[in-house]
């Protein structure tokens, strides 16, 4: 009787906290992402010749390859990931 009575009070604790509203606080932008000179730190990073860098190591690419389902992944001569099944 008493497991059930605890049950009972911790199902309508799930309930009641699952039921109520919580506000989302307003978030301001910066006012970097206003300027007209804001650079987004995601796009891909040049080099001063304008061509991007790449980046391939075995160990990185493998990762890669295995999160998006692959068996296994390495790098090839011009350092581009190559999934493998």
């Amino acid at each position: 009787m008493n497991v059930v009575g605890i049950a009972v009070l911790l199902a309508a604790f799930v309930c009641l906290t699952q039921a109520s509203p919580i506000e989302e606080p307003e978030v301001e932008a910066p006012a970097a992402f206003l300027q007209d000179e804001y650079v987004d730190p995601m796009e891909s990073m040049e080099m001063l010749n304008g061509s991007r860098q790449r980046i391939c190591t075995a160990a990185l690419c493998h990762n890669v390859c295995r999160s998006l389902g692959w068996r296994t992944g390495s790098c090839n001569s011009q350092l581009l990931c190559i999934c493998r099944r």
